[in-house]
């Protein structure tokens, strides 16, 4: 139609325009991205721990400024070298520990005096059990087993007296050698070992205690070796050659280890009169009158010793000294450097010697005043 115009076409956009938004949109989706993250790492970089080992850790501490923190004789006192001497001076308590000398162990030694049985107490043992236990023995039963004690147990218990205990043993053994009740050994364990069990009490209480005193005279030879070789250390000592005392306090700590591991016999060295009693009776005198090693002699006291004076001894070697000196000169320079973490660590190792160990506690004081100097500034 002639009046009315024609409406203009719409515009289309081209692919590549499309293509081209895109890629802004994945750009921007990106960027944001990337900022979250960054803000997540700035926001928890406080909370990540630090940790300071060694020079190179500890470039990332701030530098404690010391001159500003601590008064001119404080920081002259602070970065003045650790001093030590070799050879150096013993301290009181290490003279003492050296000096101090352990006595001989006290050997076992039995009672001389103890219960001995008479007859009239061993046949009025006989009646009271015959009447309590409502059994009676014939004559000629009761008149073998006062024969086996009058015998042997007055004899034994005279020996013993005497303190010839290898002779009281066999006729204390012998004083149990009682005849077979009724030819039955069942019989008899169940009836005649059972009523005179207050007898067979004494005897092997008095084989137990002479057990213990033999073990204790054989196991004296070896501990007086010993002590002989503990004695022999003190002059040595005394003329603090540190080396020469080491090696034998060690040769000494071997002499105890090997004493006290040496296998014991596996049965005590009974005489021929043992197998012929009742297997009940051995098997009871194995069990309840065996020694105890540990209980014939103890070293416990002299290895304490010895184990002190090592450690005394060992650390005034010149092996030793040299290495700590070596050490006190690296903590120096650290210190010197104001490498402060670097001396803290160094300083914190320090133990040994007493007179170091003392600068050092009073260099880590100096440090620990000048850090709460700063965190109170910072507060």
């Amino acid at each position: 139609m002639g009046g009315e115009s024609e409406a203009e076409p719409v515009p289309q956009k081209s692919k590549s325009a499309v293509k081209f938004n895109g890629k802004v949109l994945a750009f921007a989706l990106g960027s944001i991205f990337v900022a979250g993250i960054i803000f997540f790492l700035l926001k928890n970089w406080e909370s990540a721990p630090v940790f300071k080992t060694d020079r190179k850790t500890a470039d990332v501490e701030p530098p404690l400024p010391v001159a500003s923190l601590l008064s001119e004789a404080e920081q002259n006192e602070l970065v003045n070298p650790l001093q030590m001497t070799i050879p150096r001076q013993l301290t009181e308590d290490e003279e003492e520990i050296l000096k101090k000398q352990v006595s001989f162990p006290a050997s076992f030694s039995p009672q001389t005096s103890f219960t001995v049985w008479k007859k009239e107490d061993f046949e009025k043992m006989l009646v009271t059990e015959q009447k309590k236990r409502k059994i009676t023995f014939g004559w000629l039963y009761l008149r073998s087993l006062t024969k086996t004690f009058e015998k042997y147990y007055p004899e034994a218990a005279q020996a013993y007296q005497k303190e010839d205990y290898l002779l009281a043993r066999e006729l204390f053994l012998g004083s149990l050698s009682f005849p077979v009740y009724q030819n039955d050994p069942k019989v008899h364990r169940a009836v005649v070992l059972v009523m005179l069990r207050s007898y067979l009490n004494d005897v092997l209480g008095k084989l137990a205690v002479i057990n213990q005193h033999l073990l204790s005279q054989e196991l004296s030879t070896d501990v007086r070796s010993i002590f002989e070789s503990y004695q022999a250390l003190f002059p040595v000592l005394e003329l603090q050659e540190w080396d020469r005392s080491l090696a034998l306090i060690h040769r000494l700590q071997n002499q105890i280890a090997e004493f006290e591991n040496k296998p014991q016999a596996a049965e005590t060295g009974y005489p021929s009169v043992f197998g012929e009693l009742d297997l009940e009776i051995q098997n009871a005198i194995r069990a309840e009158a065996a020694p105890k090693p540990e209980a014939a002699v103890s070293l416990k006291a002299l290895s304490i010793d010895l184990n002190l004076k090592e450690k005394a001894v060992r650390q005034n070697t010149p092996e030793v000294l040299l290495k700590v000196q070596k050490q006190a000169e690296e903590i120096s320079q650290a210190l010197e450097a104001k490498e402060w973490s670097v001396a803290r660590q160094g300083l914190e190792l320090i133990d040994f010697p007493p007179e170091l160990l003392r600068q050092a506690r009073r260099k880590l004081g100096l440090l620990d005043q000048a850090a709460a100097i700063r965190e109170a500034q910072a507060k």
